[in-house]
């Protein structure tokens, strides 16, 4: 009822009850008593458990980058050992460039069916929903077309227009077929090659971070290269308080010592891919590593573009695509989709940014 004094204030009354009848009133004090001994040792326990977090950091040489796993909980230390271990038995089932993987073994069966993993096939599920999605833009049979130009070798050079017409013939999407229950792929096309270059890293940032999050870590961060996953978020300080968005910094192209921008998110996926970070210079020009399906030659037009959405997987070949397609397609293709925002930067350093970008980003110039 409200407080004689002071109107606004509930104010509770004792039961007449625990007033006058004396077992009862001591039974109410016992029952505070026992109230109040379970706070304390469930206080006790939930701090024992933010003393048993620890923070744990590993950085690795893997996938031709460097890769950084970071993590805040139980076991962090052990979790990611068992992680990184993961990451490298995923990379040898599907890197092009190691002997015996997945990749390899399709790329020399002529023809012929190749049993491969589960993982593989998860791929090429991702990658022929990419290849649908932004009309051929992204396209994993380019792996003939790449080692044309030497990327992925010591010896890169500039191809002759011949030899360009003669490996696009194996190249798009309907020369491979692929039976999920059967767990097979076979290549329908003689000169047709496979390099998952441009989704597999994402799909094994992904699984790492899937990994992580199920040994119950709320909190990590998985970078390889710039293909960053996010778990949860940034911890604060006292843990208690729980995690604030993870900051996920953007090279600046034109000096790479330098960030041009930051993006802020939690629970997501933050990658960048530019033309800038594989390449080589002949006759005064740059060559990326970065292909055009329908020409076989590098990318021109944007330096760089960084996506954020829920997958790395799908991040790493939309801002593959969005590199192809250029400026005005790729930012129609973004807008076009749920759940994806982008930052393009332009060969003359514009910044562009789809609908929902702004309000991820800091612009530090």
């Amino acid at each position: 009822m409200p407080h004689e004094n002071h109107p606004g204030l509930i104010y509770c009354r004792a039961p007449r009850s625990a007033v006058f009848l004396g077992g009862s009133q001591l039974k109410l004090k016992q029952l505070l008593f026992a109230v109040l001994l379970l706070g304390i040792v469930s206080g006790a326990w939930v701090l024992q458990g933010y003393m048993s977090i620890e923070s744990a950091r590993r950085d690795v040489l893997m996938m031709d980058t460097f890769v950084s796993v970071l993590a805040d909980g139980r076991q962090a230390e052990k979790v990611l050992d068992d992680a990184i271990v993961e990451m490298q038995r995923l990379e040898a089932l599907l890197s092009a460039h190691v002997e015996g993987s997945d990749v390899y073994r399709i790329n020399q069966a002529r023809g012929e069916q190749v049993s491969v993993s589960t993982e593989t096939i998860e791929v090429l599920l991702v990658a022929e929903e990419a290849f649908r999605q932004t009309n051929g833009a992204f396209d994993v049979t380019l792996g003939a077309v790449l080692k044309l130009w030497g990327f992925g070798t010591d010896d890169r050079r500039v191809p002759s227009a011949a030899e360009l017409l003669e490996v696009l013939a194996g190249v798009g999407f309907a020369n491979v077929e692929f039976s999920r229950e059967g767990q097979w792929v076979r290549l329908k096309h003689p000169g047709t090659r496979l390099d998952f270059g441009g989704v597999a890293k994402g799909y094994i940032v992904d699984r790492a971070a899937e990994f992580i999050a199920s040994r119950g870590i709320r909190h990590a961060v998985v970078d390889a290269g710039g293909d960053v996953r996010i778990v949860g978020g940034r911890p604060n300080i006292p843990r208690w308080r729980g995690a604030r968005p993870a900051r996920v910094g953007v090279q600046d192209p034109t000096n790479r010592a330098n960030l041009i921008a930051v993006v802020s998110v939690m629970d997501a996926a933050v990658l960048t891919s530019g033309d800038y970070e594989r390449y080589f210079v002949e006759d005064g020009m740059r060559y990326s590593h970065i292909i055009d399906p329908r020409t076989g030659r590098p990318v021109q037009g944007l330096s760089s573009v960084t996506i954020v959405t829920s997958k790395a997987a799908v991040a790493d070949a939309l801002a593959t695509a969005v590199m192809v397609l250029g400026q005005e397609a790729g930012m129609s293709l973004i807008e076009s989709l749920d759940g994806v925002e982008a930052l393009l930067i332009t060969a003359e350093q514009e910044l562009i940014m789809s609908s929902g970008m702004a309000a991820l980003t800091e612009i530090l110039r």
